[in-house]
């Protein structure tokens, strides 16, 4: 397994773009992105509210089960996809297992990966600061949905067109996603699961809106790495980092919540410092494809070098 000392973690030509101190929240005044687009953001939410209720009361049971597996499918494709292998760059994925991932993206009804790509590296170099897209100094609203709504900071504008995403233009799969992502958001995240639940009887009126609770799901669950995992917890690792160790957002985002391990070894693709990967759901899913061959190159930090960090810089919580 190839291991990487404490200098790799950020490419040289991102390591040029200009930082901010953290944590800092300056007095702009955010402008809320057009009418259209909010109210439908609100009603987005809504949607899923009511989806839970007609699952709760409406849905059959294997509606339910199908639920489930659609939200760890649509995570595995954000934690173990867009996040460790095309942003991270943490591991490699043959051609299949790409494909495969891409797919499980789309199920959450994202953007482009290259987009998601972007904002993110962004976010690692610029964390908790006026140049963080979802920058937690303004507080758990703002880091967990608020930013979705307001156009982004003069800051983040001027540093996200800086931020090399190059390796994955490159990459004939996700071009492949960037190019059909219209008919993609349409077939994948809405119509496939909406209709497969009318195989063994299900009503389409109760697939559609038990979907968009689906979707509210995953929405929330990676949101809550963007705010509760900076604003909670505690930093073992590494106290001058942004991101931090919360045990209940391990569990409830399938194994994200070793964040300050993550913000301090960008590029392990355990996301996690703990050999016990049982609450690390997307590392089992890891895991599985390297034993059939289909992810390989699988990035970790040595022993050495977390023991020598916690030791300079951890917060002695460990």
């Amino acid at each position: 397994t190839p291991k990487f000392e404490e200098d790799e973690e950020i490419p040289a030509d991102e390591a040029k773009i200009e930082k901010l101190i953290a944590p800092s929240a300056d007095s702009h005044k955010f402008e809320l992105l057009p009418l259209g687009q909010v109210s439908l953001f609100v009603l987005y939410w809504l949607a899923g509210f009511y989806g839970g209720y007609v699952l709760v009361t409406r849905a059959k049971f294997a509606t339910v089960i199908f639920t489930m597996l659609m939200v760890y499918l649509g995570m595995m494709g954000t934690l173990a996809g867009v996040h460790r292998l095309w942003t991270h760059r943490s591991y490699k994925a043959k051609p299949q297992l790409e494909a495969f991932l891409v797919f499980c993206f789309l199920l959450n009804n994202q953007r482009p990966i290259t987009d998601w790509a972007r904002t993110h590296r962004l976010h690692h170099l610029c964390s908790d600061t006026d140049a963080d897209p979802h920058n937690a100094a303004r507080g758990f609203f703002f880091a967990h949905v608020g930013w979705m709504m307001v156009k982004p900071h003069p800051e983040v504008v001027k540093r996200e067109k800086l931020i090399d995403v190059s390796d994955l233009k490159k990459n004939r799969i996700v071009a492949f996603q960037e190019k059909y992502i219209i008919l993609l958001l349409i077939l994948i995240p809405y119509v496939i699961p909406s209709v497969t639940p009318m195989l063994w009887g299900e009503s389409f009126f109760v697939g559609h809106t038990v979907n968009f609770f689906r979707l509210l799901v995953t929405l929330n669950i990676v949101s809550l790495v963007n705010s509760a995992t900076h604003l909670m917890g505690y930093k073992p690792i590494d106290k001058t980092v942004a991101g931090t160790q919360f045990g209940i957002a391990g569990i409830v985002c399938f194994g994200e919540g070793f964040h300050n391990y993550h913000h301090t070894f960008p590029y392990d693709y355990r996301a996690s410092e703990l050999g016990d990967v049982k609450h690390n759901l997307a590392t089992q899913f890891i895991h599985f494809f390297e034993t059939i061959g289909w992810a390989y190159d699988l990035k970790t930090t040595s022993d050495d070098v977390i023991r020598n960090r916690v030791l300079k810089k951890g917060d002695g919580t460990d």
